[in-house]
Order: structure tokens, then sequence, then C-alpha cells
């Protein structure tokens, strides 16, 4: 079957005889029981994706499992070419809407329809009923004409009441889903759209619903696209009661605009209003089905059976139906007024004016913050606002906490076509294939260039780059909210992409990032990511007693709790709203809580003090206690697996019947201890029920069914590289441990996921209990190092070393030649030259047939040693050194050896002739860019290219610098690496205001101001600043030269590095100063101009500068040293 509305003779064993209808989940046909001939209805339903056939397979069955006469009965299910279908009795009798005509003379108007919206998309069906118009004047409707419908809708609250106590809520109640047979039993039907709502949730799952149901009888929390439970089937009750009574639904209007203010806005009329002889009490009962707030509504059909039963009336005399089972609701957000109302307010002006944020909200687990987030991700989508989500989740993948985000953006760009992805994605496609499969197989992007190669953490920086533009792209024209859960088991590289975000001073156009985190468990990097000014922390607390009293309130559908149960739960929970429930549910499922007759929710005596556990984790083993057998081998699998669990792993493992597995979930879903994920997937319903149910396993089986779940992983593939590892470590089989760990921290590695490469080298080590190869330790110590992590980085060499064998002099050289490299960050240089001397001593002596590889690791060491001679000013041994390394390097060396020997002879030319250049330094620089262009794939190549620019501009050659200066530029734009594209600018600029031309000075210092920014790049904020600052002098305002200028140097003193071309500002500073009759501040600017930090300037302005400091304040030197700064182009 390759399409749900294609004719079929067969699906499944069913043969197929006619199409019963067409809707937006699927197609309706008639079709025979392939053994006894009764003809059934079946269902194919049309899913988005293939991971949803799960989902809806056990949806379902859970709905095969209600057995109530007044509740459709299913009778098989399947998939056939990938759609789920389901067979259904075949319903005989009238519906509910052809009742209501027969009582109500119909009186239809053309122009009503009842939309039906599916997230398929929003259509208006060919067969929707058409809605009766209110009576007109003079057709006033009677009560005792509507009395059979009372009775009718009586008999209907048990069906109801039976769907909602597993868990079900129908979402598009309304009279054509309601069939009344022949004996006046009234049948639920089309249950296509039914949603497990679960009562009350522990944690509830980030995920933003569509509207679904039929807009005349649809709840105010329906149309806003919140959560909904059992409540707005009462509330579609509501409206069928009303046009039962009334001959027309509340709101029935002329479009569908009208009828969702009147849903979301407008106080509906009292029924009496519109038919006669309706008492008070039908009036009261309509309008408290009718309101607006689920919690002020009646909370449970039987309540509403029993209203009924209390009126006069045909059918009231009719025995009372049993209670089904009682259940609890999700709790209203309480005891948060006041960050909602702040959230509510940010994402207001994120709708309206585009304003982006980036806030979190922390607090201890089960205290509410992601009910906190869905809640403001739900007003966000009522604005407007584009929601994304995503959850973290322990040992993930690179940037798996945006992938959402990046597949919702492949799904938009597959929808619009191949120019929205050339236009919005582009090149950045490329960069972001490795972290989305999804936008990896997007048209186009396979065939896009390899991005050129760059040094380790300027390709990371590309990346955190491409994707933070990707969203910014995506954000118009609805601006997106980015809510994050769980960031406290985020992966290195998302972290990354929220500590690029959070160094931005300004916020994002049109994106708002909301993250989520356990105060408990928030890491350092973490830690350093909300403490900065850019963001907003909220710490969420517990909740006071008025707190817990609403809370309670709002799960029994109460107005006022019984005090004990509040004063009892407050006791006990401390205020976390997690425990509160747990407490609840424990209550209820042990009959300690119940409902009465009249509906009231009562407590058993002393049953919080007596028989309730005193800490959560007891309260959860009880709970689990209680499972059957088979229930309790899927947790236990689903434990071991870890908190979101693929139910194709979960049958694998498990080798569950497919029923009794299906079964078994609905039970794990009704006792709150499994939810659905909107991937198809499973998740406990808070991860303390995992760590409990997991502790039960005893630590033998433990250890096996780990085991099996290493194996089945890695037979599956081996994609979940670090997943296997773990669950290797907890079976005790540590080698194997280690060996998974350590290729998971390559992968990490090669995608510049640094962190998550550390803590996986780390686990490697860790497994390999003492024998872990000389590679991973040797890799750990690279990415340290890479990191800054200098004293952690030698640790890791010296342990390379301990475990290096003797002979392996290559290899020995290279490991004691990185301890000497992070020596040397650190500016040690003596142990930095011990370091390099190890390295030459385990290489040995030369012999006259050494290897290439020997001669290739000799050349290094010197190179190095080069360095630091230098830097600890010890000339001679430098020289020395550099001529018997010289015929060496240019006779033999590598392309990439006689890079690095140039560029080394470059640096050592900017720092001993202070940026003004002699002929000398720039022939090593161009040396070194051209073996830096002969070495294959060298990731050094742009930033030479754009050194070499920058050579030429410092030794005077400025139309040369000027061309390769565009060039590097362009380099730069083309491979997204925004440092060197701020850093190009910067100079470009100055090139320009070298020339004197203010205009192109102005345009490109204010480009450059704003790609620094973007990089928090605070010394190139400063130049561009600067550089401002002389266009503003050129203009003749001072006043706004001493503003730019001084806010340049406080931007080049707020850098950990000496800024050495601060003349850039101090020059305009020196001139307005003299200019204003400042003459102490124009001299205090020029003698700041030649401390040995910065930038020697020509051999006249220098001497002229220091004439000036000499004649202290001397208005005539001071003019004179500016006008030589204006002769050799620096002013």
């Amino acid at each position: 079957m390759k399409a749900a509305g294609r004719s079929l003779p067969q699906i499944g064993s069913y043969r197929i005889t006619s199409v019963l209808g067409r809707g937006g989940m699927g197609v309706v046909y008639r079709a025979k029981h392939p053994t006894t001939g009764a003809p059934v209805a079946l269902k194919t339903v049309a899913l988005p994706s293939a991971s949803a056939i799960a989902a809806i397979r056990r949806e379902i069955h859970a709905l095969g499992r209600l057995q109530h006469p007044g509740i459709v009965r299913f009778l098989d299910q399947g998939v056939s070419d990938g759609l789920p279908w389901v067979a259904m009795e075949l319903v005989s009798g009238q519906t509910l809407r052809g009742h209501l005509d027969r009582v109500h003379a119909p009186r239809v108007s053309p122009r009503l329809a009842a939309r039906t919206t599916s997230p398929s998309g929003a259509t208006t069906r060919p067969d929707a009923p058409r809605l009766r118009a209110p009576p007109a004047a003079g057709g006033r409707a009677s009560i005792r004409t509507a009395l059979p419908l009372l009775a009718l809708l009586r008999r209907l609250t048990a069906p109801l009441a039976h769907l909602h106590a597993a868990g079900l809520v129908h979402r598009d109640l309304k009279p054509d889903n309601v069939i009344v047979r022949r004996d006046g039993t009234p049948v639920l039907v089309d249950l296509g759209i039914a949603a497990q709502f679960g009562g009350v949730e522990g944690r509830e799952a980030i995920e933003i619903d569509g509207m679904m149901g039929s807009l005349p009888y649809m709840a105010p929390e329906q149309i806003r696209g919140a959560l909904v439970d059992a409540r707005a089937d009462l509330y579609a009750l509501g409206c069928i009661l009303f046009e039962c009574i009334t001959g027309a639904p509340p709101f029935a209007g002329r479009d569908a605009a009208a009828m969702r203010h009147g849903h979301l806005n407008l106080r509906p009329p009292p029924p009496s209003s519109k038919a006669s002889g309706v008492p008070d009490a039908l009036d009261r009962l309509v309008a408290r089905l009718l309101a607006k707030r689920p919690e002020d509504r009646i909370g449970y059909a039987e309540d509403v059976a029993d209203a009924l039963a209390a009126l006069d009336g045909p059918g009231s005399d009719a025995p009372a139906a049993s209670r089904s089972r009682a259940y609890l609701y999700r709790p209203a957000l309480e005891g948060r007024a006041a960050i909602l109302a702040e959230s509510t307010a940010a994402i207001e002006a994120l709708a309206a004016e585009r304003r982006g944020g980036l806030w979190f909200f922390g607090g201890e687990s089960g205290v509410g913050k992601t009910r906190l987030a869905l809640e403001i991700a739900q007003r966000a989508v009522q604005k407007g606002v584009t929601v994304w989500t995503g959850s973290a989740v322990l040992r993930g993948d690179p940037l798996h906490l945006v992938r959402p985000a990046l597949t919702a953006i492949a799904d938009r760009c597959r929808a619009a076509g191949a120019d929205m992805t050339a236009r919005q994605l582009g090149p950045r496609g490329k960069l972001l294939a490795p972290y989305a499969p999804a936008i990896a197989d997007l048209p186009g992007v396979r065939e896009l260039p390899e991005p050129p190669p760059l040094p380790p953490e300027a390709a990371r920086a590309r990346v955190l780059d491409a994707l933070e533009e990707t969203l910014l792209a995506f954000a118009t024209p609805a601006p997106i909210l980015l809510v994050l859960d769980d960031l406290q088991w985020a992966d290195d590289l998302s972290l990354g992409f929220l500590t690029s975000l959070a160094a931005k001073e300004r916020g994002h156009d049109g994106l708002f990032v909301l993250g989520t985190y356990r105060l408990e468990e928030r890491t350092e990097e973490l830690s350093a990511i909300v403490r900065r000014e850019s963001a907003r922390d909220v710490q969420i607390g517990r909740l006071d007693r008025e707190g817990v009293a609403a809370m309670i309130t709002s799960m029994v559908a109460l107005v006022e709790p019984p005090r004990d149960l509040v004063d009892g739960l407050h006791l006990h929970t401390g205020g976390n709203p997690f425990f509160v429930a747990e407490y609840l549910r424990a209550a209820l499922g042990e009959g300690l809580l119940a409902r009465d007759a009249a509906g009231r929710f009562q407590l058993g005596e002393k049953a919080l003090s007596i028989t309730l556990p005193h800490t959560l984790g007891e309260l959860v083993e009880r709970r689990l206690s209680a499972l059957g057998e088979l229930a309790a081998r899927v947790v236990a699998w689903a434990a071991v697996l870890g908190r979101d669990v693929d139910t194709a792993m979960l049958d694998k493992l498990g080798k569950f019947e497919d029923v009794a597995m299906l079964d078994a979930i609905e039970e794990l879903r009704v006792r709150q201890i499994l939810e659905e994920k909107g991937d198809g997937r499973l998740a406990f319903v808070h991860d303390t029920i995992r760590e409990v149910a997991q502790a039960r396993i005893a630590p033998a089986l433990r250890r096996a069914m780990h085991h099996r779940v290493a194996l089945a992983l890695t037979a599956d593939g081996e994609e979940r590289l670090a997943e296997i590892g773990h669950h290797h470590a907890e079976a005790g089989d540590h080698p194997q441990a280690s060996v998974f760990f350590a290729r998971a921290a390559d992968r990490a590695r090669a995608s510049y996921a640094n962190g998550e490469a550390i803590r996986l080298y780390r686990a490697a080590v860790e497994e390999a209990q003492g024998a872990a190869p000389a590679g991973v330790l040797e890799s750990l110590g690279d990415v340290l190092g890479l990191v800054g992590r200098q004293q952690e980085a030698r640790q890791a060499y010296a342990d390379t070393l301990a475990v290096l064998p003797a002979e392996g002099a290559i290899t020995r050289a290279r490991v004691h030649r990185k301890i000497g490299k992070a020596w040397e960050v650190h500016h040690d240089h003596g142990e930095a030259l011990a370091a390099y001397a190890e390295a030459e001593a385990a290489l040995g002596a030369s012999a006259p047939r050494a290897s290439a590889a020997w001669w290739d690791a000799w050349v290094e060491v010197q190179i190095d040693r080069i360095a630091v001679f230098y830097w600890a000013a010890r000339v001679d041994e430098m020289a020395a050194i550099v001529e018997r390394v010289r015929p060496v390097v240019q006779a033999g060396g590598t392309a990439a050896q006689r890079a690095r020997f140039f560029r080394a002879l470059t640096q050592i030319g900017l720092r001993s002739e202070r940026y003004l250049l002699s002929a000398e330094t720039v022939r090593n620089a161009r040396a070194c860019l051209l073996a830096c262009e002969q070495e294959e794939g060298s990731p050094d190549l742009a930033a030479t290219r754009f050194a070499f620019a920058t050579v030429l501009l410092w030794h005077g050659a400025l139309d040369e610098a000027e061309a390769r200066l565009l060039d590097a530029l362009a380099e730069a734009e083309r491979t997204g690496d925004v440092t060197l594209e701020a850093r190009s600018l910067t100079y470009l600029t100055q090139v320009w205001r070298r020339r004197r031309r203010v205009a192109e000075t102005r345009a490109w210092a204010k480009r450059s101001l704003g790609t620094a920014e973007a990089a928090a790049m605070d010394d190139y904020v400063g130049a561009a600043l600067a550089n401002l600052s002389w266009v503003a002098l050129a203009e003749g305002d001072f006043g706004e030269v001493m503003r730019l200028g001084e806010a340049a140097l406080a931007r080049f003193r707020s850098s950990a590095l000496v800024y050495p071309f601060q003349w850039m500002a101090l020059l305009p500073l020196a001139a307005a100063a003299l200019a204003r009759g400042d003459h102490e501040g124009a001299a205090c600017y020029a003698a700041a101009l030649i401390e040995p930090g910065q930038q020697r300037l020509p051999e006249a302005l220098t001497a002229a500068l220091e004439a000036a400091r000499d004649e202290v304040g001397t208005e005539d030197a001071l003019r004179r040293a500016l006008v030589r700064a204006g002769e050799t182009e620096y002013l």
C-alpha cells in the first residue's frame, strides 16, 4: 500500500469493499472480516514519518483495551506497506447529530461548517457537518423537547468516564462522533485523534502540540495548542449540552474567527436565554462545563451524570453508573506568577520587536522547570513565534541538543525546495551535515565542496558560527524560541554554542533561547554561561503551603482540598511539585485517597503519617513493586537502556510477544511510569523512576543485561559508540569499554566537541585499568592542551611516556616536544627548553643514514627551540640554531617544516622590529606563505595569507596589502571564519585610514565593529571604535572623538594581552584634547604612544613624540608631533 487514498482490494487480511470517508488523518474503508465476513470499518492512518508508527500502534492498542459498550470496539490492527491500520466495529445507528435534527427543526446556514484541524494540515472537509444557526426570534426552543437528548447525554458520560479513566482524551467530541444504537446506547466513535493525557505527569515532555478537533466544540486550551486533558472533552460535552437545549452550539458564528473569539474570550449566554423552561441548575451545569480555565470546570464525567440525574426528566430515574477508576489531573502552574509574567513580557517583545534573549531556569529535580518552560513555549506559539525544542541526554552526540531544530530546518528546506536550501542554508549545510542527518540528506548538500581545512579551534568556531547564522536566517519572518531542556547533560559542542551566544553583548535579532538545568548537577561550563551578563538566570524554588494547596486543587479538580491533605503533603514533600504528585499518585493507587459518592476526594485516616514512605526513592520503589511481572520486566530493560527508550531495541532485548509488550507499555503509561515521546520513543516520566528501577535489579543480572545491550547496539552499526562503551563498562567488560570510549572520543574530537572528547578519553583510560594505550593518553593530552589545560596535558604526556617502549625514539621525541609546547604557553622558557632537550636526547645522535622521519623530527625540535630562545632573549643561541637549521630545512625539509621555520623567523621579526617591519621580515613571511601553499591541505593556509598581508601593511606596502587583505576577507567569508573576517576588516580599515579616505574608513569601520562584536573580540571592537574616532576628527567633532577614543581604550584594556596598535585611538585623542585646550591630556595620550608594548612608529614621529614627552605640556611640541603623525600617514 503506497498511499492512504489508494483504492485497494485488501489491507492486511481484510477485503475492502468501499470507501466510507476521508479525513486529514487518513481514509476509512468498509471491509469484511476474513473469516466471518462481518462488515468492519477499517481506517488507515497517514503519518508524517516512519518513526511515528510504533507510537500510533501503541495508541491503537490502548484504545483496543477499552472494553465498554459505549466505545467503538477495536478488532484488529497492523501495518501495511508502512502505514498503520485499525479494524473497528462498524456501528449501526443514527448519529447524535441526527437526533438533534429531529428534535430541533433544522435551520441550516450555508456558511457554517465545522472545521477540523489535524497535524497534517488545516482543511475544511467536504463531508463536514453543517451547523444549525441559533433559533430565530419567534422560534424559541423549549426544554421539554430537549429532555430525550439530555437523557442521551447522561448515558454518554459513562463511556466518556471510562475513556478518561484509561488516561485518554477524545479531542474531537461532537454530535457527529456519537452514534446511538437502536437500543438507545450512545457509542463514541472516531477515536483516531484520541490523545494520551495520562493524568498528572511527574515530568513534562517538551513538545508543542498543534491544534486538533472541531472548532464549534473546541476548548480554549485546545484552540491555543496547549496540553489537553479530560476537561477538554467535558468542555465539548458542555457545547453539545448547550446545543441539545438551544438548537445550536454556544458560539456558532458566521466564520471560524468568530467561533475562536467566542471560545477564547466570550462568556456563553445561559441556555435559559435561548430556550424556555430551563432550570437554574441546568444553567449552572452548562456554565461550569464551559468555563474558560480547565481548573474552573467540572472535572469528571461522572459528576456531569450526577448533575443531570438530579434534574427531573426522562432518564433521571436510571440506575447510577458505576464509578470508573479515579485519576488525577496535570497540575496547573502554581507559585510562579512573577517569573511567568516576566517571561511572558519577554516573549511578547520577541514577537513584536524581535528582541532576542538568553534565559535559564535552574532548580532541583522535580521543582517544575520544564513545566514552566513548556507554559512559556505555548504562550510563544499563541504569539506567532516558531518554537523548536531539544533535550540533552547523557552521552549525547555533538550538537544533540539542537538536532531537533536542525531537523525542523531541513524539513522546511525540503518542503520549500532547492531554492530555500540554497538561499537560507547555502554552504553552511555542509558544515552542519555531520551533526544532523536530515540536513545531510537534503538535495544538493552532498554535492557541496568540502570546507577548507582550518586549525581545530577555528574549525570549531566555524561550525558554531554556521549554527548561529542558520538559526538567525530561519528566524524570519517569524522569530524563534529555542527551548533546551536538561542542560546539565548537554554535550560539549552544544555548550559551546550557548557560550558563543552568551558572549554577545547584544541580543540576537529574532532568536530567544530558554534553557533549563538541574541545580544540583550544574557543571562548571554551564555555570560560566549562566553567570554571563548577557544571560538571565532564574532559580526556581519549591512551593509554599499555598502553592501546594493550589497544586492539589488543580490535580483533584476540587475548589478546596482537605486541610489535612494539604498540611501532610507540604510537610512530607517540602513543596517539591514532583514529590507532591508522587505522594498523591501513591495515595490514590493504594486507596488512601478516593472519591466519595459526591465526587469529592477524601483522605484515609492518618494515611500520610503512617502508610506512605518518607523519601521519594521509597515512594517510587513502592509503586514499582506493585507492577505485574511483564510490566516489571519492561521497566527493567527500559531502565538499563537509559532515559529515552527505543521500543524496537526494547523488544529485541526483552523478546516480548507483540501484544504482551503493548499491554505492558499501556499499563506503565496509565501508572505514569513511562510516557510517549514525540518521535515514537518512550521515556521515563522522571529520571528518578529510572534510577530506582535500575537499582532494583540484582547486580549480576544488571551486568548481564548491560552486556546484551552493548552487543545489540554494536550489531545495529556501532553508531552510538559512547553508549556502547557505557554498557560495556556497566557490564564489567572494561577492555571493551575502553576501546569504545576511545573511539567515541576520537569522533568527538573530529567534531570539535573538545570537552566531550576529554571526558571520553578519560573514561577510556579509567576502563583500561592501568593498561591504557599510549595513543589514547597522547590524544587526551592533545585535547587538554587545545582547551588551555596545560598542566593536565603535561601529566597526560608524562603518562604516555611511561607506557611507550624505549626504542620508540621518534614517538618519544614527539611527546617530549608536546610537553615543551605546554610549558611555552605558560612562558616557562626554562622548562620548555628542558623538554626540547629531552626530545633531542630521545632522538640520539644523527647517523649518516638516518631516516627521513628522523630528520623531520629533528628539524621540528630545532624550530621549537628557536622560538623559545627568542622569547627568552637568548639571541646568540637562537642565531646559532637558525644557521644550523636553515640549510637542512632548505635542502630537505618538508613544505610544512619550511612554513614553520619561516613563520618562526617572521614572528621574530614582528617582535624585534615592533611591527615596523624590514624587507627581511617581508621575505621571511613570503617564504612562509610559499611553503604553506605547497603543503597539501594545510589548515594554516588562510591564516598565513592573512598574516602575510599584515606584514605588508606594517612594512608600508599598502597597495599589495590591500589586495591581499581583500583576498583574505573573501576567503574568511567563504569558509565562515568569523575571527579571520574580523581581523581582515580591521586592517583593511587601517589601509583606508592611512590613505585618508574618510568615507571608506567610516563604512569599513562600521562593518568591522559589527563583525568584531558578533565574534566577541574586544581588541578588534576597540580598533573599530578607534577608526571611527579618526573619522570624527576628520569631521571636526571633537566630543565624538573623545567618546569613541576612550571607549576604544577601554576595550583595549579589557583584553588579556596588550594590543600593540593603540595609536589608532591615541593619536585622534591627542589631537582632540589639544584642540580643546587640554594640553596635559594631550601629553598623556602622546606619551602612551611610545610605550614599549606599542608598535614602533617611524623615526621622525617617534622623535617628535619623545620631545613632546620631555617638554611636558608644551603646546608647540605637541603640535609638531601631530604634524609628523600626519606626514607619516598615521593621523
